[in-house]
């Protein structure tokens, strides 16, 4: 059973947007609107404390924060 991914777990970075319970990383290309340079981290492992997030539930809130003012080209 997977773990629900929450908009709390996330924080933005230097440009980055960061799933911090995987480590994933999220980096938007300068210039176009859809296109994502992306470190997967340990999505889809057991983390430590039993949790799984799954990747396409950490990509679903990763989408809606690509598009937050802090990364606005």
């Amino acid at each position: 059973m997977s773990t629900q991914v929450m908009r709390h777990q996330f924080e933005i970075k230097d440009g980055s947007i960061i799933h911090t319970p995987t480590g994933a990383e999220f980096t938007p290309v300068i210039g176009t609107k859809e296109s994502t340079t992306i470190w997967t981290g340990d999505i889809g492992r057991r983390l430590p404390g039993g949790e799984i997030y799954r990747y396409a539930d950490v990509m679903a809130v990763m989408k809606t924060l690509r598009h937050e003012p802090a990364l606005a080209s």
